[in-house]
C-alpha cells in the first residue's frame, strides 16, 4: 500500500504569510501538533506547535523557515516506511511529497492506524501463535509446511530479533483458531512456543509448564 493512497488533502496547510495564531488555532481545530508550511504548494518544512508557543502571536510563519525540520516521505512510499517517523518525531500527521517536492497531502496518526490495522488483519479471524527459534535454523518454507500439514495456513507474520539472546521471535496468524496440533509439530521441530492466543484449550508442554508452575506455587 503506497502512502500516496491512503494521504488525505482535507488538513490545512501554513504559508510564509500566515500568522503564528492562525497556526494555533488550524492545530487546534484539526486536533494536530504539527502542520506543513508550504510556499506555492512547495514545502518548506514541518511546523510544531512547540516551536510557536513561545512566539508573539502576530509573527509571521516566515520567522521559523529557516529552523524547520523538513520531516516528509515521498507519495511513492510504503505505508510502513511512515511508523518510524511517527514513532521517532512523535507526529500526529506526517506530509506526504512528489516528485517536484510539493506537498500532496499528509497521513494522519489515525488513517495510519487503520492502515497498520489493515495490514496485519487483526480483524481476520484465527489463532496467533509466537515461537523462537534459532536464526540459522529458520526457514520460511519450512514453517508454513508444517503449518499446512495440519490443513491451516499462515495468514500474517512478523519477525523480530531477541537481543538478549539473539534468536529469532516470529508471530504468526493462522486462518483457524484451532491450534493445538499445529503447535505440539511445532514443538516437534524445535520451535520454542512462547504465547499462544486462541479459543482451543492447549494440551500439550504450554499447558504442563503451566500447571507446574501453578503447583509450585501452592507449595
Amino acid at each position: 500500500m503506497l502512502l500516496a493512497s491512503i494521504a488525505v488533502n482535507n488538513y490545512p496547510m501554513l504559508h510564509l504569510e500566515d500568522k503564528v495564531s492562525f497556526a494555533l488555532q488550524c492545530m487546534e481545530d484539526y486536533d494536530v501538533f504539527q502542520l506543513p508550511l508550504v510556499k506555492e504548494d512547495y514545502y518548506i518544512g514541518l511546523v510544531n506547535k512547540e516551536d510557536v508557543l513561545d512566539l508573539d502571536e502576530n509573527q509571521t510563519m516566515a520567522a521559523l523557515a529557516d529552523q524547520l525540520s523538513r520531516v516528509a516521505l515521498p507519495h511513492s512510499a510504503h505505508f510502513t516506511a511512515a511508523l518510524n517517523l511517527f514513532a521517532k518525531h512523535q507526529l500526529s500527521l506526517l506530509p506526504i511529497l512528489n516528485e517536484h517536492q510539493e506537498c500532496v497531502g499528509v497521513i494522519p496518526q489515525k488513517n495510519l492506524n487503520e492502515q497498520l490495522a489493515q495490514f496485519l488483519g487483526v480483524d481476520l479471524p484465527g489463532a496467533i501463535i509466537v515461537v523462537s527459534i534459532s536464526p540459522y535454523q529458520y526457514s520460511l518454507a519450512e514453517l508454513s509446511r508444517l503449518v499446512e500439514t495440519n490443513n491451516a495456513q499462515i495468514i500474517q507474520l512478523n519477525t523480530h530479533f531477541e537481543e538478549a539472546n539473539g534468536a529469532l521471535v516470529i508471530t504468526f496468524k493462522l486462518n483457524k483458531e484451532e491450534a493445538s496440533a499445529i503447535i505440539a509439530t511445532l514443538q516437534r521441530y524445535n520451535y520454542q512456543v512462547l504465547h499462544y492466543f486462541g479459543n482451543t484449550p492447549l494440551h500439550n508442554d504450554i499447558q504442563d509448564h503451566y500447571q507446574h508452575l501453578m503447583n509450585y506455587l501452592d507449595v
